[in-house]
């Protein structure tokens, strides 16, 4: 891995690695803010903000920032999450300058016109009634809601009808005036690029002149050249925004429509990216809910026949972490899946995993991090998330040797951790005629 980072002087990060035998690359601009950063008068931001850059700037119309990507084959597009928002391309390796300067120009100088954003507003807010309409995309509101309460980790992700329409033009100027000046910025390139020439790039985006910028330290751990005192101090403004963990108060909760199927969504307090044990429940997902050789497919759906889709996942955050089951059935079936999945964990509990099942779980994510390296796009978004949560670009090696050294106390730690019922929240849109308690019948 060729991997290099510099600390531009106003703290703007930029990594980068080098894939010198591909003919394309990946580019992302990193903003480390998202819902959880919102309060609730400004819910759905960060979403729009990541609407409103696509719709131009002094230099560029819409249309021109589109073309500037797709014009050679290129791609381009944006997420927003609870704790980032994403603007990411992928490009040929002759449109690196470019399609990176573009990327830049969107996020720091895009005018956010007026008339533009009352029709971004129509458009976020069909959005929002779109992912309302569809149960499988709902339940992870509802779900949030029970799980966080009143915590801005319960905020949906593009806020509601009455928070958008309360957006105005100089929230999104001065949201934009925080990513040129004090949010924590992570400027990433992968495949055949220059680190020196994304560095140049990212300096002149942030109006940082022809200042020659530190040396880049790579993976081996060579020093750069020191920054001055006033360089450090300026770097020193981009602080993440304070997090702090969730009061746990789960709950559960019931909606009724007009559906056929009950989808649920069950889960309690996970673990933190920064957890020590982060690695031992990636383990233990992958035999509880990860796939269809997954304790939950094979019993709930093989044996059973009671869902199309049972899944479980975790979600590692700033402080914070859960874990969730989800799946839909009829209602006749749900006590019989709840039951059988009550099960499943019991016996987890009771027996941790043996010995073949650790093999099989490290072998299986060994692979998919090793099969993850064959796309730029994935080197990219994992180099990001690094350097977000001050890994610092860590090695290939050293992520497979921690997965390695992941011991079944280690498993059975996190399962006594995770699995505990009366800690879990619950969600789930039902029938109009159908009554259930979803809560009263966790037991394991």
């Amino acid at each position: 891995m060729d991997i290099k980072t510099t600390r531009l002087e106003n703290g703007v990060v930029v990594a980068t690695e080098s894939l010198p035998n591909i003919r394309s690359a990946s580019l992302g601009v990193y903003l480390d803010i998202g819902s959880r950063d919102e309060v609730p008068k400004t819910n759905g931001l960060a979403h729009l903000f990541e609407h409103m850059v696509f719709k131009g700037t002094p230099k560029h119309g819409a249309l021109e920032i589109v073309k500037c990507f797709e014009a050679t084959g290129g791609q381009i597009n944006a997420y927003t999450s609870k704790e980032q928002t994403c603007f990411y391309a992928k490009v040929v390796d002759t449109e690196v300058n470019s399609g990176l300067s573009m990327l830049l120009e969107m996020v720091l100088e895009s005018t956010f016109d007026k008339a533009e954003l009352e029709k971004e507003k129509d458009v976020i807010i069909e959005e929002i009634k779109g992912g309302n309409d569809n149960p499988e995309d709902y339940i992870y509101d509802l779900f949030s809601q029970a799980f966080f309460d009143e915590h801005s980790l319960g905020y949906p992700i593009a806020g509601d009808e009455k928070t958008v329409r309360g957006l105005t033009r100089e929230h999104l100027l001065d949201h934009q005036r925080k990513a040129a000046a004090t949010l924590p910025v992570f400027v990433t390139a992968v495949g055949r690029v220059s680190h020196e020439d994304v560095v140049a790039i990212a300096r002149k985006a942030f109006g940082l002149g022809k200042i020659p910028a530190r040396k880049a330290s790579g993976t081996g751990g060579r020093a750069g050249s020191a920054r001055s005192a006033l360089a450090a101090a300026e770097a020193m403004v981009r602080k993440a925004a304070p997090r702090p963990g969730a009061k746990h108060n789960p709950r559960h909760l019931i909606q009724k429509r007009p559906v056929q199927q009950v989808t649920a969504l069950l889960g309690g307090p996970g673990y933190a990216w920064a957890h020590p044990n982060r690695y031992a429940l990636l383990l233990l997902n992958t035999i509880l809910g990860d796939g269809m050789s997954s304790k939950l497919f094979q019993s709930v759906r093989e044996a059973l026949g009671l869902v199309y889709t049972i899944y479980s996942s975790p979600d590692f955050m700033i402080n914070a972490g859960v874990y969730a089951i989800g799946f839909a059935t009829e209602p006749k079936d749900m006590g019989k899946a709840v039951k059988e999945i009550n099960k499943q964990l019991g016996l987890l509990k009771k027996h941790g995993l043996t010995r073949d099942e650790m093999d099989f779980a490290k072998a299986n994510l060994r692979g998919s991090i090793l099969l993850g390296l064959e796309s730029s796009n994935t080197r990219m978004a994992n180099l990001s998330r690094q350097m977000m949560y001050g890994e610092k670009g860590e090695s290939i090696d050293k992520i497979l040797h921690r997965l390695d050294q992941v011991s079944s106390a280690d498993v059975k730690l996190a399962i006594k951790d995770i699995f505990r019922a009366e800690r879990w929240a619950s969600a789930a849109i039902i029938p109009k005629k159908t009554n259930l308690s979803l809560g009263r019948m966790l037991d394991f």
